[in-house]
């Protein structure tokens, strides 16, 4: 049988009005009803013009999305065999393996958000380089980087794409020195915090100690890290990697390459968007994607069933 991975998308999926095409049903009145009592006001807003392009507004609204969708999913008896999310989706993929309650998860996602505000400003960022290997572009960061001019690698999403998180300055320079070494695309990202890198280290530190006041279950199946791309099994590994995935990269294109060793042949993404499956098609063509964004839940209900025993 063909195993199915359930994947959660990070920020720049985001759009403004994000939340208005969740499925109009009992279970996500009751998912947004149980939102807005731990929040304290009603999540629909999170995605308003004014809000969802602030960390809290992004985050909480890609985290809300994908769990809402993923229940749905499990409605139709749809279960993953594996779960992965990048960067803040792997909040999403953490209650997908029944590891924190939705309600612990939305408490730290938005201390997260928080947390992560207060490290940005207008002097950090990011950038993406596509078209350069990552020994090209480790020579490149090691001939910038210093204490007045730190700059890192942040998220490995293919062979040939890359972010890089730091401050400004020194990102300008490295974008330029991509770009005469052949990048395809070497620009600023639209973000203001230097997430993926040691800048962030502190929020680890302190997301880790919110956590440890949720209640933590061993995953019901793998989880894959971010940080070091292995199925996770224990709930204190999950949580370890939930915590410190702020400062450090996300090895997106080693967690599809391990999804793959795993047996997983069919990739259902969360809406918004189909990066993740974009990404993993480039290397696995021989799979079966299905975003959320493209498919209609029936359509993904008669799909994985036509294709899991293949």
């Amino acid at each position: 049988m063909n195993k199915i991975a359930f994947l959660f998308p990070g920020q720049g999926t985001q759009y403004e009005g994000m939340l208005d095409d969740l499925p109009q049903t009992t279970l996500t009145s009751s998912l947004l009803e149980r939102a807005q009592n731990r929040l304290d006001y009603d999540p629909l807003l999170l995605d308003d013009k004014e809000y969802i392009n602030t960390s809290v507004g992004t985050q909480l609204s890609l985290f809300i999305k994908g769990v809402i969708l993923e229940a749905h999913l499990e409605e139709e008896k749809i279960y993953p065999h594996v779960v992965a999310g990048h960067s803040i989706g792997s909040f999403a993929a953490a209650i997908a393996a029944k590891v924190l309650s939705f309600e612990d998860g939305l408490y730290v996602v938005k201390k997260r958000a928080e947390l992560m505000d207060n490290v940005g400003g207008k002097e950090y960022g990011m950038g993406v380089v596509v078209g350069l290997n990552k020994e090209k572009l480790v020579y490149i960061v090691e001939s910038i980087h210093n204490e007045t001019t730190p700059v890192y690698i942040a998220n490995e999403n293919a062979e040939d794409q890359y972010t890089v998180s730091g401050k400004r300055i020194g990102i300008e320079v490295l974008l330029e020195k991509a770009r005469k070494q052949g990048a395809s695309k070497a620009k600023f990202l639209n973000m203001t915090v230097p997430s993926h890198c040691p800048l962030m280290d502190d929020v680890g530190k302190t997301l880790f100690e919110e956590l440890e006041k949720c209640t933590i279950s061993d995953p019901t199946v793998p989880f894959i890290g971010n940080k070091n791309a292995r199925p996770l099994q224990t709930g204190s590994a999950v949580k370890e990697d939930l915590a410190f995935n702020v400062s450090h990269p996300v090895l997106w294109y080693n967690c599809s390459t391990i999804m793959k060793e795993l047996g997983v042949k069919l990739f259902v993404e969360m809406a918004p968007g189909h990066v993740l499956v974009d990404l993993i098609k480039r290397k696995f063509p021989e799979g079966h994607f299905f975003p959320l964004s493209s498919f209609s839940l029936d359509d993904v209900r008669f799909l994985v069933q036509k294709y899991k025993s293949k």
